[in-house]
């Protein structure tokens, strides 16, 4: 460290700081600055080689572009469909399609199994139900604390690891609270999701499938009649999901059944099936049927009926009245006086000569308006009755409905179609005097909807009169280096696609790498002024040499095309490489076999990817290589600096210390002196 001079000079009147300064600063031009330049210079020369591996990169970059099979590569010309309109499909081409015609028709697009469950009021409650699962193979265990969002959480944690299930479970908001569950096939194929009940029948709890009977030969006969039974259980409760009905299979056919579980607030339904020549039935129902405790025979009711795990189908829709009652506020009944009718209670004062008015919409939509002018005999099964009517009531046209009464003593109206449903009914009066009224409000207790929302499908194409399924709407197989991208299945509808070569594309790079070869050529032209960083180097004249080497590179094999110069690339006299597109152009057209070939693993390209990786090969590669020595020199050269650096501030401080001390010894020569020179004045004053 320089230490400060603080003698003045007051004695010797000499500016001994200035001396030192400038002994100091001769001294550093003799032996730090030319070290310092040396660094300077090197870092120059670093940065100048770090420049041109950006440049060498760039021009190897561009090699591999041309170097490519199809050079420029390919464009696939898609034609909208002749018939619609719409675009049917895009199609990609890779640098290995082939040129061509293809004819290909969209048969069906891929799509994923969406399967629906049923909706519960909150899906953060716990669901109390007990037992298992499968889904594609993989079970699920539901326990009673488990929320609907618990069971998505283990849906989702079975589709992980080395064996997913290939499904996902999402749920979908029905507003507030409520929602369902959603399961998704991760694939696109025809087998979808397959689900199998296990213990507690969860699938059925969950409402992603049916409970289905065995079938039998009659839809209206007595369940024991139809199956030919002398011997069958004694009537007894049963459990369907959260609805408990009696069933007594010696009275009761399936259609009765039905009808009670639907009276009930449930979801049930009787459909018929093909077996061999015969037509038989089975009782569908929504949510899992079980033993209800304490009725003996229960489970023996269950068996003889064989309810089992079904599969997906439609759920119907049920739309229920206010809660009717009697003239004693009991639940009415079919031969409930409808004078007597009351709603929840509380008396309706109907009359004989009051109007009973039903509005609204079938399954499809269309509008019903039926009624009733109340007779003296009339009871809530003549309202039925008008509910029921084939000719203007819900019975009639395309899509029907059928209402009944529940021992709770609601009006359900259930549509005869499963799935999605427009069903709804309103009840209003009026009295002879002209006033109205209401027979309450009506709710949708079971909305109707398709558990299957969504059909497993494979996508299927038609490539020139051969037939390709795969499960994806992305098909790369069908035609050699195109990608189809299905977005519209159109049967019937051919669409011609063109495969050609992109010209513009591959004039453009060669372009890029003429104008790579180029930017090296120039940096090295600045390079060769003398006061530049790298003037005179070897190396870089070496590996430019290397790279107008490469140039020159022939394919003798090449009847027509065998050096770049009769493609239209040549050297001008500046050393830079002019491209003639024109000639290019032509080349390509007329034999684009040898144009890639030229420029392919045989020749041109695969000549500059060599050098140029020999070039910016890490440590072993002439651009590292100077680095690194540059890197190298700057250390040793940084160590002298710091070394003569060190010896200057000693330096300063012996002079400081040196001019010092001779200050000093001057200041007390002068106090001698004077003491001197008063002493002598003192005596020749005595003298006198």
């Amino acid at each position: 460290m320089a230490t400060s001079l603080n003698i003045s000079g007051l004695s010797s009147n000499i500016q001994w700081g200035e001396v030192v300064d400038a002994t100091i600063k001769a001294m550093e031009a003799r032996t730090v600055t030319p070290i310092s330049d040396q660094i300077a210079k090197r870092s120059a020369q670093k940065e100048a080689w770090n420049q041109f591996r950006t440049l060498v990169n760039t021009l190897n970059t561009n090699a591999l572009a041309v170097r490519r099979g199809g050079i420029g590569g390919y464009l696939a010309n898609v034609p909208t469909s002749p018939t619609s309109g719409r675009s049917l499909f895009s199609a990609a081409a890779s640098s290995t399609a082939v040129p061509g015609k293809y004819r290909v028709e969209v048969l069906q697009l891929a799509d994923a199994a969406k399967l629906a469950g049923g909706s519960v009021s909150d899906v953060g409650a716990a669901r109390g139900l007990t037992g298992t699962f499968s889904i594609n193979g993989k079970e699920i265990s539901v326990a009673a604390t488990d929320t609907l969002r618990t069971i998505q959480g283990k849906i989702n944690d079975a589709n992980t690891g080395t064996t997913p299930s290939g499904v996902t479970a999402s749920i979908v908001s029905e507003g507030g609270t409520a929602g369902r569950l959603v399961l998704t096939s991760t694939t696109n194929t025809s087998t979808g999701i397959t689900l199998s009940d296990g213990t507690g029948g969860m699938a059925r709890e969950l409402g992603l499938i049916d409970t289905r009977s065995k079938p039998v030969s009659s839809a209206t006969q007595s369940v024991a009649a139809a199956m030919g039974l002398s011997v069958f259980p004694s009537p007894a409760s049963i459990r369907v999901g959260n609805k408990v009905i009696v069933a007594d299979l010696s009275t009761d056919s399936l259609t009765s059944i039905a009808a009670k579980i639907n009276a009930a607030g449930g979801s049930a339904s009787v459909e018929p099936e093909q077996f061999g020549s015969e037509t038989r039935f089975r009782l569908l129902v929504e949510g899992n049927v079980s033993a209800e405790g304490g009725s003996a025979d229960s489970q023996d009711i269950i068996d003889t009926l064989g309810f089992a795990a079904g599969s997906t189908g439609t759920v119907r829709q049920t739309v229920q009245s206010a809660a009717l009652t009697d003239g004693n506020g009991a639940p009415a009944e079919a031969g409930t006086l409808l004078t007597a009718l009351g709603v929840s209670g509380t008396a309706s004062g109907l009359a004989v000569g009051d109007a009973i008015n039903i509005r609204g919409t079938r399954g499809d939509g269309t509008a019903v308006t039926v009624g009733l002018v109340i007779g003296s005999g009339d009871t809530v099964q003549t309202l039925l009755a008008r509910f029921n009517d084939a000719t203007n009531g819900f019975k009639s046209g395309s899509r029907t409905s059928t209402a009944g009464l529940g021992d709770d003593g609601r009006i359900r109206l259930t549509d005869d179609t499963g799935g999605s449903s427009r069903l709804s009914f309103s009840m209003s009066f009026t009295r002879a005097d002209g006033t109205t009224g209401t027979l309450g409000a009506t709710e949708t207790s079971v909305p109707g909807r398709s558990r299957e929302l969504q059909v497993g499908k494979e996508a299927i194409v038609r490539v020139d009169g051969r037939e390709i399924r795969r499960a994806s709407n992305a098909i790369s197989d069908a035609i050699s280096g195109v990608t189809l991208n299905l977005t519209s299945a159109e049967p019937g509808t051919a669409i011609d696609v063109t495969v050609e070569r992109d010209q513009k594309t591959a004039a453009d790079t060669v372009q890029a790498f003429a104008d790579s070869y180029n930017a090296i050529r120039k940096f090295f032209d600045e390079q060769r002024q003398p006061d530049s960083a790298l003037y005179a180097n070897s190396s870089l004249r070496r590996t430019v040499e290397t790279f107008t080497a490469a140039l020159r590179t022939k394919v003798s094999s090449n009847e027509t095309f065998s050096s770049l110069a009769v493609t239209g690339l040549a050297l001008d006299r500046f050393g830079m490489l002019v491209m003639n597109k024109e000639t290019f152009n032509k080349a390509l057209t007329d034999k684009p076999e040898e144009v890639e070939k030229l420029f392919g693993f045989d020749g041109v390209g695969t000549a500059f990817v060599n050098a140029t990786d020999d070039a910016t090969r890490f440590s072993t590669g002439s651009i590292s290589s100077q680095i690194t020595s540059i890197d190298n020199s700057t250390v040793s050269l940084r160590q002298k600096e710091t070394t003569a650096k060190s010896r200057l501030d000693l330096r300063r401080e012996q002079l400081v210390q040196q001019y010092t001390r001779m200050e000093e010894a001057l200041a007390r020569l002068k106090s001698q002196s004077s003491g001197l020179l008063g002493t002598l004045n003192s005596l020749q004053q005595n003298q006198n």
